[in-house]
């Protein structure tokens, strides 16, 4: 008797988080914008349990994630110290000018990575990742130049490629059906940790004991958290649903079949980029607030981010994957006008905490919609395109914004973000009606509700 495929019998069970349905009778278009925006019922999402082995892949990407995303936060937590002291920084546009060629450098990797990276080399790829992450953190330090900083976090910005394409496409090939979306919501919540940790800690260190202080702490750390990742994800090389790994990854599909995720995409790498790179400085020149609160302000953005990613299912559950996008960017946008607006410290750190919800609320959203409409052999190349096009959004208006600064005051890029914030929410209320007219009706499948 011939068997199916594993992730054929998952799909003829209605319970794959990709785009593979093997079993189906629906086309396959309309099988991708099914599986996009139809929610599921809340109570059945969390009867499903992970088995011992997803437990252990989870913790292990998870481990990744964290020192992973520590990283990229941690330079830009600086900036505003050393643009304080004119030291190797003497302007704003300085600030964009790293993060612009920083993370060009990145979008080189992510094709790279994407292209080439096959489910048996995720576990040494995560690993190598995050111990270039610490190296290059830990000699940052040593910088006597703009140049050679310039350098050095390039060389962070080279680690931290390989996180999003590799770990996500990992998670997306081990977990399907209700795990996928609590998954997802996991793996973003310890990403969101590692920067609540790095605002943190790296403020508080600097502030006590010199900038050079939180570079070599967290250097230390990514070096330990990459070994530390590569001992607990022992036994779970590569992914149970790969695919064929012999056929090659197409760029055509992948391109085609992410199109319509452009915008949020682009949009969202703005909005992490302009906080990243330009809150610091909002606060701590325009506001008044020290370099500690700042680190406490900021924290307490990505901590209601570790909220909204733990949350995530639960809400995808009531309103589909759209319906998040839809609510995030709008109360992006309402918030991120108002801080640009604002001129209240206290008022300013209560609505950098809405937006810091907002804003990383959509982030599971919009990697679940990638995972369900790519194919599995091209599923790693999907999510380097989408960390390309956030990349992308982020470097273009980050060194635009330095310029805008500079000219107008570091508040003006957040008026900026809100109008973009609102094109974006009309466009998804718009691809919502859209998919939802040309979607079939769903599948009646033992505990979902059509």
């Amino acid at each position: 008797m011939n068997r199916l495929p594993k992730s054929a019998a998952r799909s003829a069970a209605g319970e794959t988080g990709g785009a593979e349905n093997g079993g189906s009778s629906v086309p396959k278009s309309f099988r991708i914008v099914q599986s996009a925006i139809a929610p599921r019922a809340p109570e059945c999402i969390f009867t499903e349990r992970m088995d011992a082995k997803q437990k252990k892949l989870l913790g292990a990407v998870s481990v990744f994630h964290v020192f992973n995303d520590a990283s990229v936060v941690t330079l830009p937590t600086i900036f505003p110290l050393l643009y304080t002291q004119r030291y190797l920084i003497k302007r704003y546009a300085d600030i964009g000018s790293l993060m612009l060629v920083g993370l060009a450098v990145s979008i080189l990797f992510h094709f790279f990575v994407g292209h080439w990276a096959k489910g048996r080399h995720y576990r040494p790829l995560l690993f190598l990742g995050v111990l270039t992450v610490g190296l290059f953190l830990w000699l940052t330090p040593y910088a006597r130049s703009f140049g050679m900083l310039l350098l050095f976090y390039v060389g962070v910005r080279i680690g931290s490629s390989v996180y999003h394409p590799v770990g996500v496409s990992w998670v997306t090939h081990s977990f399907g059906g209700r795990l996928f979306d609590r998954a997802m919501g996991i793996q973003s919540a310890f990403g969101d940790v590692g920067v609540l940790s790095a605002f943190l800690g790296t403020g508080y260190l600097a502030q006590h004991y010199g900038w050079s202080v939180p570079l070599h702490v967290w250097g230390a750390l990514c070096a330990a958290g990459a070994f530390a990742g590569l001992v607990l994800s022992r036994g779970t090389n590569g992914a149970d649903d790969a695919g064929d790994e012999s056929e090659a990854v197409s760029w055509r599909e992948t391109i085609l079949d992410q199109r319509h995720l452009v915008v949020p995409a682009v949009v969202g790498g703005v909005a992490w980029g302009i906080n990243m790179a330009y809150a610091p400085s909002l606060l701590n020149h325009r506001l008044g607030a020290p370099i500690s609160l700042t680190g406490i302000i900021l924290g307490g953005w990505i901590a209601a981010g570790v909220a909204a990613s733990l949350t995530y299912s639960r809400i995808a559950a009531r309103i589909g994957r759209h319906g998040v996008i839809v609510l995030g960017f709008s109360a992006t946008a309402v918030s991120t006008l108002l801080i640009g607006l604002s001129t209240n410290l206290a008022l300013t750190a209560a609505l950098i905490a809405i937006f810091g919800y907002a804003l990383l609320l959509t982030f599971p959203a919009l990697l679940t919609l990638v995972g369900a409409s790519a194919k599995s052999k091209n599923r790693t190349a999907a999510f380097s395109l989408i960390a390309n096009l956030q990349i992308v959004g982020n470097a273009v208006f980050v060194f635009i914004s330095g310029f805008m600064s500079d000219a107008w005051g570091i508040h003006t890029p957040f008026l900026m973000l809100g109008a973009l914030s609102i094109f974006v929410a009309f466009y998804a209320v718009a691809l919502r009606k859209r998919e939802r007219r040309i979607a079939p009706p769903p599948p009646l499948v033992e505990g979902i509700r059509p």
